[in-house]
């Protein structure tokens, strides 16, 4: 039997605490990985307009059909291999947004390693135990690996379950 093919979503269980410490923070410069249809840039826009905003999204399609250059100030069509290869970027924040379930688990740690070196923060929104197939063609949508709170015991982490989603923020190495 095939997986049904469910309509791809961002969750909003966290998007007040998210919003609320972006206001606080105001940030000068955030990454937004796997942008989407944008949630976190409008988000961005409206609490803290003052903040650089770059997306780092892997499909072109979703940049031109959710107006992706109108909403952050640079646009990175990519996936996080090509992220990795810049070993010289940093970011205040960045964003992970129902993402890391989408990377194979060694990516996911990968990245991870990477960022924390090259950021001050990095919140990363998940579901726990969601089975998600590809979404209209689009592959990347598939839910591939399982993550949860103790993926991060090896970092400053502090993380929060809710609804079956879970929120964790991560303390990067810069000052």
């Amino acid at each position: 039997m095939r997986p049904a093919v469910r309509r791809a979503y961002s969750n909003s269980h966290f998007d007040a605490e998210i919003a609320a410490f972006l206001r606080h923070a105001q940030p000068d410069a955030v990454l937004d990985i796997g942008a989407g249809a944008g949630k976190y840039g409008r988000m961005l826009r409206e609490v803290s307009p003052r903040t650089h905003l770059t997306a780092l999204e892997p499909d072109s399609e979703y940049i031109e059909q959710f107006g992706l250059r109108e909403i952050y100030d640079s646009v990175l069509v990519g996936d996080v291999e090509s992220l990795m290869r810049d070993v010289d970027t940093d970011h205040d924040v960045i964003i992970l947004g129902d993402v890391i379930e989408h990377l194979r688990k060694s990516a996911g740690i990968d990245l991870l390693n990477f960022l924390v070196y090259r950021s001050r923060i990095i919140l990363i929104v998940f579901p726990l135990r969601y089975r998600q197939g590809s979404s209209n063609g689009h592959i990347q949508e598939a839910h591939i690996s399982v993550w949860g709170k103790s993926d991060f015991a090896w970092c400053d982490a502090v993380c929060q379950e809710r609804d079956g989603m879970m929120l964790v923020r991560i303390q990067g190495f810069i000052d």
